[in-house]
């Protein structure tokens, strides 16, 4: 940063601060090419070292340093673009498909770009690398068009998915598989477009009589049945005038936390997808699939063999049909602002609960914390092993021992590095004699006078319901965005 400091000293217009901007806060024009020009000479100028290394692993971290000060660069629009821009382009030559996209969903965020064409063109130009492999395209691609399937963007999807066939056709290792899925999502995309077309009518509708049980229905069976967007489906279900259809959403919509109410509700869609059509069919039967998963680990003896049982054969019906649903689902263990649950059979409430840590899947892979009080989450690799450790991972550790000490038991995630809490801070972690006190997520106690405290990125919180949960495949790009690790 000491020489972004020297830049400005010198009157150079980029200025870089902590972000503020939001989601919700508007796009910006793309700026005019000559001061983009400009800009990336300025860049260059800045991180002249960087730019003169070769090496792949330098040019990906140059990458990195430039998205993230692009991040950080708020009242300066030519300049965060510009930062983007080099960003995206030199991961993209250097062959990491998902940090190049990373940027090209940066630039989308924060500029009126056409999302479609800036991601397909992200994509050729890291297909032109010789070290990248085309699978990472496909999924790439695959993901990019389900989002603009979200927001009704059919013809983008498409195009997106024309740059996973051709990236398909090129794939080395389990061909055929992965030419199935994108075939299959191909197929949805256009049952999907063709279905939402169908539906104008009654879209319209519905903007002046909110409750017409006819218009409810269509666009409620359009949106869970072939978009699969349930959260805003299910509401218009509950209002349609198929009374089959109704019991199954309002059953749904009940959010059931009772295990046995969580298979009714799988029980309810499982039951009716057997009457659709295959489309529907594969998103009813996900949707089922989805509360059996949850309600499977609470469960025993007979009906977690049911259950169970149903699980496997769900997961084969709908192999390749939805991508979003195959990544599976969060098993929540933990919800509670008590730390001393963890790992007990608890059941007091929806916010007060516990599931011994046996119950998680075998093959899990991360473990989610989440202050549910504002919703953000962290996300770690773990194990089920792990799960009652204290291990450290990529510059992150784990205590999931209940340890207790200095009148409070430890559990959260903490950064390894630098291990010192200034007084006053919360540590998550804590030596014997408190020489290292590490901060981080999660429940641990006053550094300094002990007692017991939560903290949520050394922030502290006043008694915070926190959420641990964790899941046994892929991440979602989104929650990629969230997984702690350092090299």
């Amino acid at each position: 940063m000491n020489r972004i400091r020297s830049a400005l000293a010198l009157g150079i217009c980029l200025v870089f601060v902590v972000s503020t901007t939001r989601a919700t806060d508007p796009l910006a024009p793309i700026p005019a090419a000559p001061a983009v020009t400009a800009a990336q000479k300025t860049i260059r100028d800045i991180y002249k070292t960087d730019f003169t290394k070769t090496k792949t692993a330098d040019q990906l971290e140059l990458a990195r340093k430039l998205l993230k000060a692009g991040e950080e660069t708020t009242n300066d629009s030519i300049g965060r673009y510009a930062l983007y821009q080099e960003a995206r382009t030199i991961a993209a030559k250097a062959g990491d498909v998902a940090l190049a996209v990373s940027a090209a969903e940066a630039t989308c965020k924060a500029f009126e770009v056409n999302r479609p064409d800036l991601i397909i063109a992200t994509l050729e130009a890291a297909g032109k690398s010789i070290t990248h492999p085309n699978k990472a395209i496909v999924e790439a691609a695959l993901d990019a068009a389900e989002d603009q399937i979200q927001v009704d963007d059919y013809s983008g999807a498409s195009r997106l998915l024309k740059v996973a066939v051709s990236a398909a056709s090129r794939v080395n290792v389990n061909q055929t598989a992965l030419t199935a899925t994108v075939t299959a999502m191909t197929q949805d995309v256009e049952a999907a477009r063709k279905a939402y077309e169908a539906t104008v009518g009654e879209r319209k509708i519905l903007t002046k009589t909110p409750d017409d049980p006819i218009a409810n229905l269509r666009v409620g069976r359009f949106l869970c049945l072939i978009k699969g967007d349930w959260k805003a489906g299910l509401p218009l279900l509950a209002k349609g005038e198929d009374e089959k259809l109704k019991a199954a959403a309002l059953k749904d919509l009940a959010k059931p936390t009772d295990p046995m109410a969580k298979v009714e509700a799988g029980d309810g869609w499982s039951e009716l997808g057997d009457g659709f059509d295959i489309r529907e069919r594969t998103q009813a039967r996900m949707r089922s699939l989805m509360w059996y998963q949850q309600a499977a680990p609470w469960l025993s003896g007979l009906s977690k063999d049911r259950v169970e049982k149903k699980i496997d054969e769900l997961t084969k019906l709908t192999a390749g049909r939805v991508r979003r649903a195959d990544l599976g689902v969060w098993v929540v263990l933990f919800r509670s602002d008590d730390p001393s649950i963890w790992n007990t059979d608890t059941k007091r409430d929806v916010d007060q609960f516990a599931l011994a840590v046996t119950r998680a899947p075998a093959a899990t892979r991360y473990l989610r914390l989440t202050e549910t009080g504002k919703a953000e989450s962290v996300i770690i690799e773990m194990t089920r092993a792990r799960l009652t450790e204290r291990t450290e991972n990529d510059g992150y550790g784990w205590i999931g021992t209940k340890l207790n000490r200095w009148n409070s038991i430890h559990l959260g995630i903490y950064e390894v590095a630098p291990p010192t809490a200034i007084r006053g801070e919360i540590a998550i972690y804590t030596t014997t004699d408190a020489s290292g006190n590490y901060k981080g997520w999660g429940f641990g106690h006053v550094a300094g006078p002990g007692g017991q405290a939560a903290s949520w990125a050394t922030k502290p919180l006043d008694k915070p319901v926190f959420e641990i949960a964790v899941k046994s495949t892929a991440l979602t790009p989104e929650e990629t965005k969230r997984l702690l690790k350092k090299k």
